[in-house]
Formats: C-alpha cells, structure tokens, sequence
C-alpha cells in the first residue's frame, strides 16, 4: 500500500495528466480526485488521505479555495501533507 493521494484540479486536461503520473508511480495510490471545494472536502473527509495535491483557484469562487482547505487541513488533520499547485507569478501566492 502507497502513500493515499487525493487530488483537485478544476482544469480537466491538467487534472487528467497529473492524475496519469501518480498512478503510474509504484508508491502512490489516487484514492480520488476533485474539481471543486465541496468535492474536495467530501474526498478528505471520505478517504482519509497521506496527501492532497490541490490547485490554488477552484470553484465555488475561483479565488484561493486551494490555500484554505490548506490552512483548514493544518488545524483538523496536521498529519496530511499538502502540495499547492500554483501558476501565479505574484509571490504572494507563487
């Protein structure tokens, strides 16, 4: 058994190509992936994950729903690790 992976991306081509990564790697397994906030926390809620790989702007706003299940992650489950996928070049969010 791999490291629990849950990933969200709104973009369906970029969703689709970094979901064909991680599966093809030995050690990880993709337990579930998300286009959007609620069925991002329904997937951690669901699956229990080691990680969640999220894209910063997600719907319902587009706005940074990707930094708060972050921040909401570090205080309900500080065990599982967050990678924030960014395509901003502001260094607030980069």
């Amino acid at each position: 058994m791999g490291i629990r992976v849950v990933l969200a991306e709104d973009n369906t081509l970029l969703r689709e190509g970094i979901a064909r990564l991680l599966e093809r790697a030995d050690d990880i397994d993709l337990v579930g992936t998300a286009v959007d906030r609620p069925s991002l926390e329904a997937l951690i809620e669901a699956e229990s994950p080691d990680l969640v790989v999220t894209d910063i702007r997600m719907p319902p706003t587009g706005t940074d729903e990707g930094i708060q299940i972050a921040a909401a992650l570090r205080e309900s489950r500080p065990a599982v690790g967050v990678v924030v996928l960014s395509q901003y070049a502001e260094p607030a969010y980069a």
